[in-house]
């Protein structure tokens, strides 16, 4: 394969453009030197590309930003257009103070944040997404040099483009998530060098502020606005070596 990056990245993870992002994908951030975003991929409808889970006083709730879908078929994410008709910023936002707004952290990035929602201009809903996860990463102390796929010009799909994207990086580990196992072609990235390790995530458990038991899997933000500079401890020790 040619047109190679120079040099050699150690490690990298593939990860698709998600929505206010839960820990356990920043958790990959932290154990790889580049994160390649997949974003020349299949949009889903339904799933965390424009929505995902914030706490609540009654348990979660979803947050969202509406897109055009209407008669756009298998659109890739790349290409998927906000609905910026819909009154969604405001909401958005009011959505996300209230119910964090009393969180121990919350004025350390809450409006600014808000802020940034309220006078968002973005049409692609890629480039909000981004927009998101950079500001997570960094106040999360796991920001990471990324790229797009798109930008490497992969012409294949499932298994066969995550290892073209790989062979493209130059990388030798390919930090995959667990449910790697279900479609990798482990034999294939063998052959080209390339070692497959697992995310091993437990995700931590920490006081929320709205009381009651602890709800997993919320967005990032939840752990944010909760423990603040404490997040970045916590990610420190999840380095691969």
């Amino acid at each position: 394969m040619t047109n190679h990056r120079p040099g050699s990245i150690m490690i990298i993870s593939i990860q698709q453009p998600e929505y206010f992002p839960w820990v356990g994908y920043f958790d990959k951030f932290v154990q790889v030197d580049e994160v390649v975003i997949l974003d020349n991929v299949q949009f889903k409808k339904r799933y965390f590309e424009n929505r995902n889970k914030v706490r609540t006083a009654k348990g979660w709730c979803w947050i969202r930003t509406p897109v055009l879908t209407k008669g756009r078929f298998n659109q890739l994410i790349m290409d998927v257009e906000i609905d910026n008709t819909r009154f969604w910023k405001n909401k958005l936002a009011d959505t996300i103070r209230q119910n964090y707004y009393s969180a121990p952290y919350w004025k350390t990035r809450g409006e600014e944040l808000c802020t940034f929602i309220e006078s968002s201009n973005h049409i692609q809903l890629v480039e909000f997404n981004l927009a998101i996860i950079y500001f997570l990463a960094e106040a999360l102390g796991v920001a990471k040099r990324t790229r797009l796929a798109s930008s490497l010009k992969t012409h294949k799909s499932g298994s066969s483009q995550l290892l073209e994207i790989c062979r493209w990086m130059n990388c030798e580990t390919y930090l995959s998530g667990r449910n790697g196992r279900n479609y990798l072609n482990e034999e294939a990235f063998r052959s080209h060098g390339i070692e497959i390790r697992y995310q091993d995530f437990t995700h931590p458990v920490y006081p929320q502020h709205q009381g009651g038991g602890f709800v997993p899997a919320m967005s990032a933000l939840d752990m944010l606005f909760n423990l603040g500079p404490e997040c970045a401890e916590m990610f420190s020790n999840r380095v691969l070596t």
